[in-house]
């Protein structure tokens, strides 16, 4: 939220614009479909090989788009990735 003083009485006015809170919701938003495009496509690639091996690209690719999933969740998307079913980010 932005403050900006009035020249009358020098009290605090919230300032005209959007709020950061708005603008950072959009950002995560943005990120989540980002990374559930990734999935699907990672999904589509590394169907068919051993979970390890798609989990060490699963993480890999994750980390860039700063979303971070729990190590049993990234198990969990590489099994079902490795057995040919598409994963779903939580």
């Amino acid at each position: 939220m932005r403050y900006r003083m009035t020249a009358v009485r020098g009290t605090a006015v919230k300032g005209a614009g959007a709020p950061r809170s708005t603008a950072a919701a959009q950002i995560k938003a943005q990120r989540c479909r980002y990374a559930s495009a990734v999935l699907r496509s990672l999904s589509h690639t590394y169907a068919g090989r051993p979970a390890p091996e798609v989990q060490r690209v699963l993480a890999s690719s994750m980390r860039p788009l700063s979303v971070r999933v729990n190590a049993g969740t990234l198990h969990q998307l590489a099994v079902e990735i490795a057995a040919g079913r598409p994963g779903e980010l939580p």
